[in-house]
């Protein structure tokens, strides 16, 4: 975009726009084409030029990367309205055409990966510096008819007296801001980040699932890295050692700044599909520093719901000849429908004030995080007022982003505004709020399975209103079969501050309802959809429960945490599993049950959690996870009728291969030591599936209490390829769709008396079964995102037979399970 004015002296000034980004375009070509004279804009984008001679004339902007733009002027002293100018992204092509033998291009780049490590300005052992964010949501594609034409959106078309006018592209609707101003602290080994707002300011729609979708763009991106990751998907930096396997580059044109020669290099990808930038950069002249950088992903690179993302990176060049950061824009268009369809604009803007390096001061600073990244809020930083941020803030803010304040003080009092959110909100949260009590969620109210026929339930809660640190809530639910009454309780308490502190209780009588031992997170069966997509001829397996449970947790900053429990649980089970009075173990006995007093402890740094009044939303980092959990089960306590010590541990972990996509890993093991028979409600059993939906913590082709054991130990892994092999076929590399492979196995084994007891491959209508000292193994390949949602998965099951009683047919102890399987399931992601 240029915007001009016609001056008394005969000039015309101006400043050439980017009209995504938003920001000044330097160095862009302005000339009359009929006069053949013009200038050059500077490095803000600004510049000067002389009026033409001619009666009528055409100035025109020409950069490379952007269409030109063409404005007729008349050239009459009348005329002194503004002048706006569209200067806009071209459509990159596949490769940059270099004609000459001779590259200068990639010659400048080898010299700049031969230069990268004394640029690069993470170099340094230490640095801080004032930090000024800006965030900025924008609806783009609006128009007036759109609104007056839905009758659901009339009631905001005010909203319209906000739209950006100042283009004549299509316009946009700020709805969101925000501001930051914080003192940050970075140390490179070892690594540590200390972030303290000391000012912030939020304005407009603050959905809490929203600014977690949007919060991708938060991540900083080091160009001089090899590899760079934006929302999640990793992409090859067009400075990588590698950069020349990828891009073509092509060598432009020369400018000086400040007496200082810079150099003007494009890039491109090589290949369509994948994930590479196209853009530019200006280099200096003597020591090969980048001086400004603009990456756009290529339009074929693979993610999703993403039509264009453009990252702006400016540096400085400090009195020493290092190089420091200025400032980095990140501009996101969102497309959920589809292009040239409503969407969303997030732009995030941060610069940086008083820079310091290796100072004694900033490692003073890091030795007080409790872990490696720590923020802290201030407690005055949400009421700085306006004349605070007037001085403060590191740049003006635009009239748009004006706006923004200004708009969301009247949205949010529109009754079809708090309408419109609370249905979204039930229909895609579950719940439905009343004041201090909700309910929900609403695909629990009905279910079935052929223990109950046709099932009901009905849940009650308590919301932040009522309080935000005691949660109440509980559910009745009834079966038509069996004509029993089922329920749950259960009281949650945090401690008021930052002391970690939870207290939880909670009574259960109901169905197990497919949930794991240990997870109450687990998605359970008695919900509306769960019988529309099981495995055929595989009976459904029920477990009645009745459990007393107590536990509190602590969690400290770093996030180790530590939890005490102690549960009362009692088991009745149903057919086709093994009746409860075939498994007693003692001739007093009449009913299964154990109390357990145990302890939990769990270290998973650099986890970052969004506490939520229902539960916690955990985000996990790339470092391993570690869980370790004991269990004692003692005798006679609550007419408890077992003794045993039970050890579990697992370790998990998520990480990138550079080029080789993201790697998950879980490995796990445990052991019960006890003198006595067991029943296998109290012993390892194995996660089974019988639906047609893939469950990645579970063995998808094995069923529901098949496999148990007292020892175990095992390994899952999930290698997502993405598009690695997929872009080795030229008609898949526009394609949308990833590979992957994965790999579960567990080895596994039972005493003889807990075998005994539980008939353990006996003949019955439902047979459990040990891994007798063997493994189980399930091998997995597939594709996901397909039509950018679905994920299929192939799925081959071995387990073979092992320590068969001698004279005992094996196709005995063979199961009627399917080897091979096909599983579907959803995953947006990008």
């Amino acid at each position: 975009m240029c915007s001009s004015v016609w001056s008394q002296r005969g000039n015309i000034h101006g400043k050439v726009m980017n009209d995504f980004t938003k920001e000044p375009v330097p160095f862009a070509s302005i000339f009359w084409k009929k006069a053949g004279f013009g200038s050059t804009s500077d490095s803000a984008g600004n510049f000067i030029v002389r009026l033409s001679h001619n009666l009528d004339d055409t100035l025109v902007v020409s950069y490379v990367g952007f269409a030109d733009v063409y404005k007729r002027i008349r050239n009459t002293t009348k005329d002194t309205a503004d002048v706006e100018l569209i200067l806009r992204e071209l459509k990159q092509a596949n490769t940059v055409e270099v004609k000459s033998k001779f590259n200068k291009g990639l010659r400048w780049w080898k010299f700049i990966v031969a230069n990268k490590a004394k640029n690069n300005p993470y170099k340094y052992q230490n640095y801080s510096y004032e930090l000024y964010n800006k965030m900025e949501l924008d609806i783009n594609n609006v128009s007036r008819k759109y609104f007056t034409d839905k009758k659901l959106l009339k009631p905001f078309v005010f909203l319209l007296d906000n739209i950006d006018s100042v283009s004549d592209h299509k316009p946009f609707l700020p709805i969101y801001m925000t501001e930051a101003l914080s003192d940050y602290y970075y140390s490179t080994d070892p690594r540590k980040v200390r972030e303290e707002i000391k000012a912030a300011k939020t304005e407009g729609m603050k959905n809490e699932s929203m600014l977690q979708f949007i919060g991708g763009i938060n991540q900083k991106v080091n160009v001089y890295e090899n590899f760079t990751n934006a929302l999640g998907k990793e992409f090859i930096s067009p400075l990588s050692d590698v950069g020349d396997k990828y891009y073509n580059y092509k060598g432009a044109d020369t400018q000086y700044i400040s007496g200082q020669r810079y150099l003007h290099l494009l890039f491109t990808p090589k290949r369509e599909g994948e994930n590479t930038f196209s853009g530019d950069c200006w280099i200096h002249g003597g020591n090969w520093g980048i001086y400004r950088i603009n990456l756009n992903i290529s339009a074929t690179a693979n993610i999703n719901y993403v039509n264009r993302l453009s990252i702006l990176q400016e540096f400085s060049l400090r009195p020493d000849s290092a190089w420091m950061f200025a400032k980095d824009k990140t501009v996101i268009d969102f497309t959920p429908f589809g292009k040239e369809k409503l969407s969303f604009i997030a732009r995030k803007t941060s610069t940086y004030k008083d820079v310091k390096v290796n100072d004694p001061y900033i490692t003073k600073k890091l030795a007080t995080n409790a872990q490696k990244e720590e923020v802290i809020v201030d407690d005055a930083a949400r009421d700085k007022d306006t004349q605070f941020w007037s001085l403060q803030r590191h740049e003006e803010l635009s009239s748009n982003e004006q706006k923004v304040y200004r708009m969301m003080d009247t949205i949010k009092t529109i009754p079809a505004f708090i309408k419109y959110t609370k249905a979204l909100t039930f229909i895609f949260d579950g719940h439905k709020k009343y004041g201090d009590i909700e309910i929900g969620p609403w695909y629990k109210w009905i279910s079935g399975n052929q223990l109950e026929r046709l099932r009901t339930r009905f849940d009650l809660g308590t919301t932040e209103q009522f309080s935000k640190y005691l949660r109440l809530h509980g559910y009745l639910a009834y079966g038509f079969k069996d004509a029993r009454f089922k329920g749950r309780a259960d009281v949650t308490y945090k401690l008021p501050g930052d002391m970690g502190i939870t207290l939880f209780s909670s009574f259960t009588h109901d169905l197990d309802n497919g949930r794991t031992r240990y997870n109450d997170e687990d998605i359970t069966t008695d919900n509306i959809f769960s019988q529309l997509i099981r495995r055929p001829n595989i009976p459904q397996k029920f477990l009645g429960v009745e459990e007393i449970k107590i536990a509190i947790t602590k969690e400290w900053k770093n996030k180790f945490s530590v939890q005490p429990f102690f549960t009362r649980t009692s088991f009745e089970t149903f057919n086709p599993l093994p009746t409860t009075s075939s498994l007693l173990s003692h001739a007093t006995q009449s009913q299964i049950a154990s109390s357990e007093a145990g302890l939990r402890l769990r270290y998973a740094p650099g986890e970052r959690t969004f506490a939520r009044h229902r539960k916690e939303v955990k985000l996990k980092s790339n470092l391993p996870i570690f869980e370790v959990r004991g269990a004692w089960g003692i005798k006679n306590v609550f007419r408890s009728n077992y003794q045993y010590l039970r050890l579990n541990a697992n370790i998990s972990q998520g990480v990138r291969i550079p080029r080789w996509g993201k790697l998950n890993y879980m490995v796990y093991g445990g052991k019960i030591f006890t003198d006595e028979s067991l029943p296998f409600m109290l012993l390892e059993t194995h996660p089974g599936n019988e639906i047609y939906y893939y469950n990645k913590q579970s063995f998808n082709l094995m069923n529901r209490f098949e496999y148990v054991s007292d020892k175990f130990a095992g390994i899952n892994i999930e290698h997502n390829l993405e598009k690695k092999f997929l872009n080795l076929l030229p008609f898949m590399r526009k394609s949308n769709m990833r590979q992957f492979w994965n790999f579960k196995s567990v080895w596994g084994n039972l005493t003889d008396k807990s075998r005994a007891l539980n008939r353990i491959e006996y003949y019955n209508e439902y047979r459990l079964r040990s891994l007798r000292g063997g493994f189980y193994t399930e091998i997995g390949t597939g594709f996901e995102n397909i039509f950018k949602l679905f994920r299929i998965d192939f799925v081959w099951r071995n387990a073979p037979l092992r320590n068969i009683p001698p004279g005992l047919n094996p196709l005995l102890f063979k199961s009627n399970t399917n080897d091979f399987g096909v599983f579907g399931s959803v995953r947006l992601q990008f």
